[in-house]
């Protein structure tokens, strides 16, 4: 044991080491912006790999022992009547394991049918009461304050979902009023889809912010294993790797 906290304290607890293997792993998954090669996919199979570990353990933790391992414990001490219900999807979610049968596979669809008919029940009217309580709470500056800016944002809010919900409406023709406003919600669906697209791309840039300042922090070890990772891959795609070349057949 003791020589088991020496290996761990001298390596995965050891800051400079951290430091070290954050800059290497992510000079591993920049190294693909030149071409698809090991290093990348080492780290990105070690990345899901520590991510689906790491999820199996939380998700252990948070909702296999507290609500199956538990009520079991429970209910065998003292059993209920409403204890059936757990027994029912525990059976349930047991028909997931017929997806390693090709001849039974079809029996784990019930309870993708069930699971998929619970949160449709119970999400839909709890997503509908979310919204109507955030149109009320955006209503509450317009009554008690009726600003041009209030006014205008109302306005902007409601003839924009409007003529949105009109573009999709194919039931006629889109001439006249009807297609003037649906080019009008093309334009607000263009305006929502370029914001999100915009946030997603800021989102990627923090992260890439993030991943420099890691880079910056420690040069040494970015020159270093930088230039490791060059030396890899020059001698990889020289002398390694050879693409497959193409006969005559295939190029006509």
């Amino acid at each position: 044991m003791e020589t088991i906290n020496f290996i761990l304290d001298n390596t995965i607890m050891n800051t400079t080491f951290q430091a070290w293997i954050s800059v290497l792993f992510t000079l591993m998954m920049l190294s693909f912006l030149f071409k698809d090669n090991p290093l990348y996919k080492l780290g990105e199979n070690t990345f899901l790999g520590i991510s689906l570990g790491y999820g199996w353990v939380k998700l252990w933790e948070l909702s296999v022992v507290p609500f199956l391992i538990r009520p079991i414990k429970d209910a065998y001490l003292d059993f209920q009547p409403y204890d059936l219900t757990m027994i029912f999807w525990l059976l349930m979610g047991f028909t997931m394991f017929f997806r390693f049968s090709r001849t039974k596979a079809w029996v784990a669809n019930y309870y993708f049918a069930f699971l998929f008919a619970y949160i449709a029940g119970y999400e839909i009217p709890v997503q509908v009461q979310q919204l109507f309580i955030q149109g009320s709470n955006m209503m509450k500056p317009l009554l008690e304050y009726p600003t041009f800016f209030e006014i205008s944002k109302w306005f902007v809010i409601i003839f924009g979902t409007f003529s949105a919900l009109m573009y999709f409406f194919f039931s006629k023709p889109q001439k006249g009023l009807l297609g003037r406003t649906a080019r009008i919600g093309i334009i607000i669906l263009m305006i929502n889809f370029g914001s999100s697209f915009g946030a997603t791309v800021m989102g990627r840039i923090a992260l890439f912010i993030g991943r420099a300042q890691v880079l910056a922090a420690d040069w040494f070890a970015t020159m270093v294993l930088s230039s490791l990772i060059i030396v890899f891959l020059f001698v990889y795609f020289k002398f390694i790797h050879k693409e497959p070349g193409l006969d005559d057949e295939q190029m006509h």
